[in-house]
């Protein structure tokens, strides 16, 4: 171990959480996990704890699966909804693992690809995407609030 005084030592030796304190969350996740093993002492309230885990996990999912075609974070939300179940189940862990290898995988084989494959990807997933909101909108009809444009007429959705 070093022998010199601390007031020899250069400035910032110290780690962040020493010069920050301890970040605001660490207490409030260590309460949660104490709360957490407590209640899965329990056989009963650990029953009910996973079964409220899994219901609500598989409703994030089945949330985030409806919204998977239209613009937005609907595949976000799946893995958020993984995420969650995963918490609890095993089997939700193995399929979050495949989900972000296979993520991965597409990702670096997307980047990998000439720059002109990479265009025409994303141009066939902005036309899916262009397709299934005419499709939403024809099923449900334009808003009130959308102002009255030949452009409407034109594709078909007046």
């Amino acid at each position: 171990m070093n022998a010199e005084s601390p007031q020899t030592r250069p400035k910032g030796w110290l780690s962040r959480h020493h010069r920050q304190g301890p970040r605001p969350w660490r207490k409030l996740r260590l309460g949660f996990l104490r709360w957490r093993r407590t209640v899965l002492a329990n056989p009963h309230t650990a029953r009910l704890y996973r079964t409220v885990v899994g219901g609500l996990g598989t409703l994030v999912v089945l949330i985030g699966l409806a919204l998977v075609p239209l613009p937005g974070p609907g595949w976000l939300i799946v893995i958020i909804g993984l995420f969650i179940i995963s918490s609890e189940f095993h089997w939700a862990q193995r399929l979050l693992r495949f989900v972000r290898d296979n993520v991965e995988r597409w990702t670096h084989w997307i980047m990998a690809q000439r720059l002109w494959v990479r265009w025409t990807i994303g141009a066939v997933t902005a036309a899916f995407v262009a397709v299934i909101v005419w499709l939403t909108l024809k099923l449900t009809g334009l808003p009130d609030w959308v102002p009255d444009l030949r452009l409407f007429d034109v594709i078909g959705l007046r």
